[in-house]
């Protein structure tokens, strides 16, 4: 009996062994887009819904790993979650001081406008700093407002045509903001990582399955190969 348990064992270690997470706590809709994206690409990946809290779980070939973090990573995923204006001014907070609220509403203002910008076609990431700068010995204006940009791109997109536009999003998301105290920095992504191009081939379907269910192929001979050393040792001892 002890033989039999063991070769459980063996097995259940074989199946397992072949596959880690990739990403765990996912919504779903952002889960689902990462999986077609690895689809696409021809990297097999599974998807396991988290009873308690509801998010998904992305599982992978461990052969497959890093080239799926970079793939994902090339586009932007998993993405960035942004602050609502619930978790800056919760219900039942105290009252704060005016410099709190307006740092709070920047704040607010920085992470509208990431998300604004990294839902425009090409763009992996966008990064977003609002700031107010005290001149001294003016009266008529002691403060100046100033915004920076930084945005990594996709190589197949050309964002460089946009520039000009980017910054009005900007200067009108901002009030009393100047087109001249706005600097924006491009940068296109260095991939690392270039999808293999599927070329047909004549059927291989058996390879293909010996190939994809090696472990468990191997832990069943393994479990089959105890059961008759353990039956041979059993008739042995008796």
């Amino acid at each position: 009996m002890k033989y039999i348990k063991l070769s459980f064992l063996l097995v259940l270690l074989f199946i397992s062994g072949c596959k880690m997470d990739l990403y765990r706590g996912l919504p779903q809709d952002e889960a689902n887009q990462m999986l077609a994206l690895l689809m696409l690409n021809n990297i097999d990946a599974d998807a396991e819904v988290e009873q308690k809290t509801g998010t998904i779980t992305l599982s992978i070939d461990k052969d497959k790993f890093i080239n799926a973090v970079e793939l994902l990573r090339q586009n932007g995923f998993p993405k960035d979650h942004y602050t609502s204006i619930e978790d800056l001014f919760p219900s039942g907070q105290l009252v704060t001081s005016p410099a709190q609220e307006k740092a709070k509403m920047n704040y607010f203002k920085e992470q509208q406008l990431e998300r604004t910008l990294s839902s425009m076609k090409g763009v992996i990431s966008a990064r977003v700093s609002i700031a107010d700068t005290v001149v001294e010995n003016n009266s008529l204006e002691p403060i100046v407002k100033s915004a920076s940009a930084y945005i990594k791109y996709s190589p197949e997109a050309n964002l460089n045509n946009v520039e000009s536009q980017i910054k009005s999003l900007i200067k009108n998301s901002v009030p009393q903001l100047e087109f001249a105290n706005i600097s924006l920095l491009l940068q296109a992504a260095d991939y690392q990582y270039k999808p293999q191009e599927v070329v047909p081939e004549a059927d291989h379907s058996s390879q293909d399955f010996v190939s994809e269910y090696r472990f468990a192929i191997l832990g069943v001979l393994g479990f089959f190969l105890l059961l008759v050393f353990g039956r041979m040792w059993q008739v042995r001892r008796s």
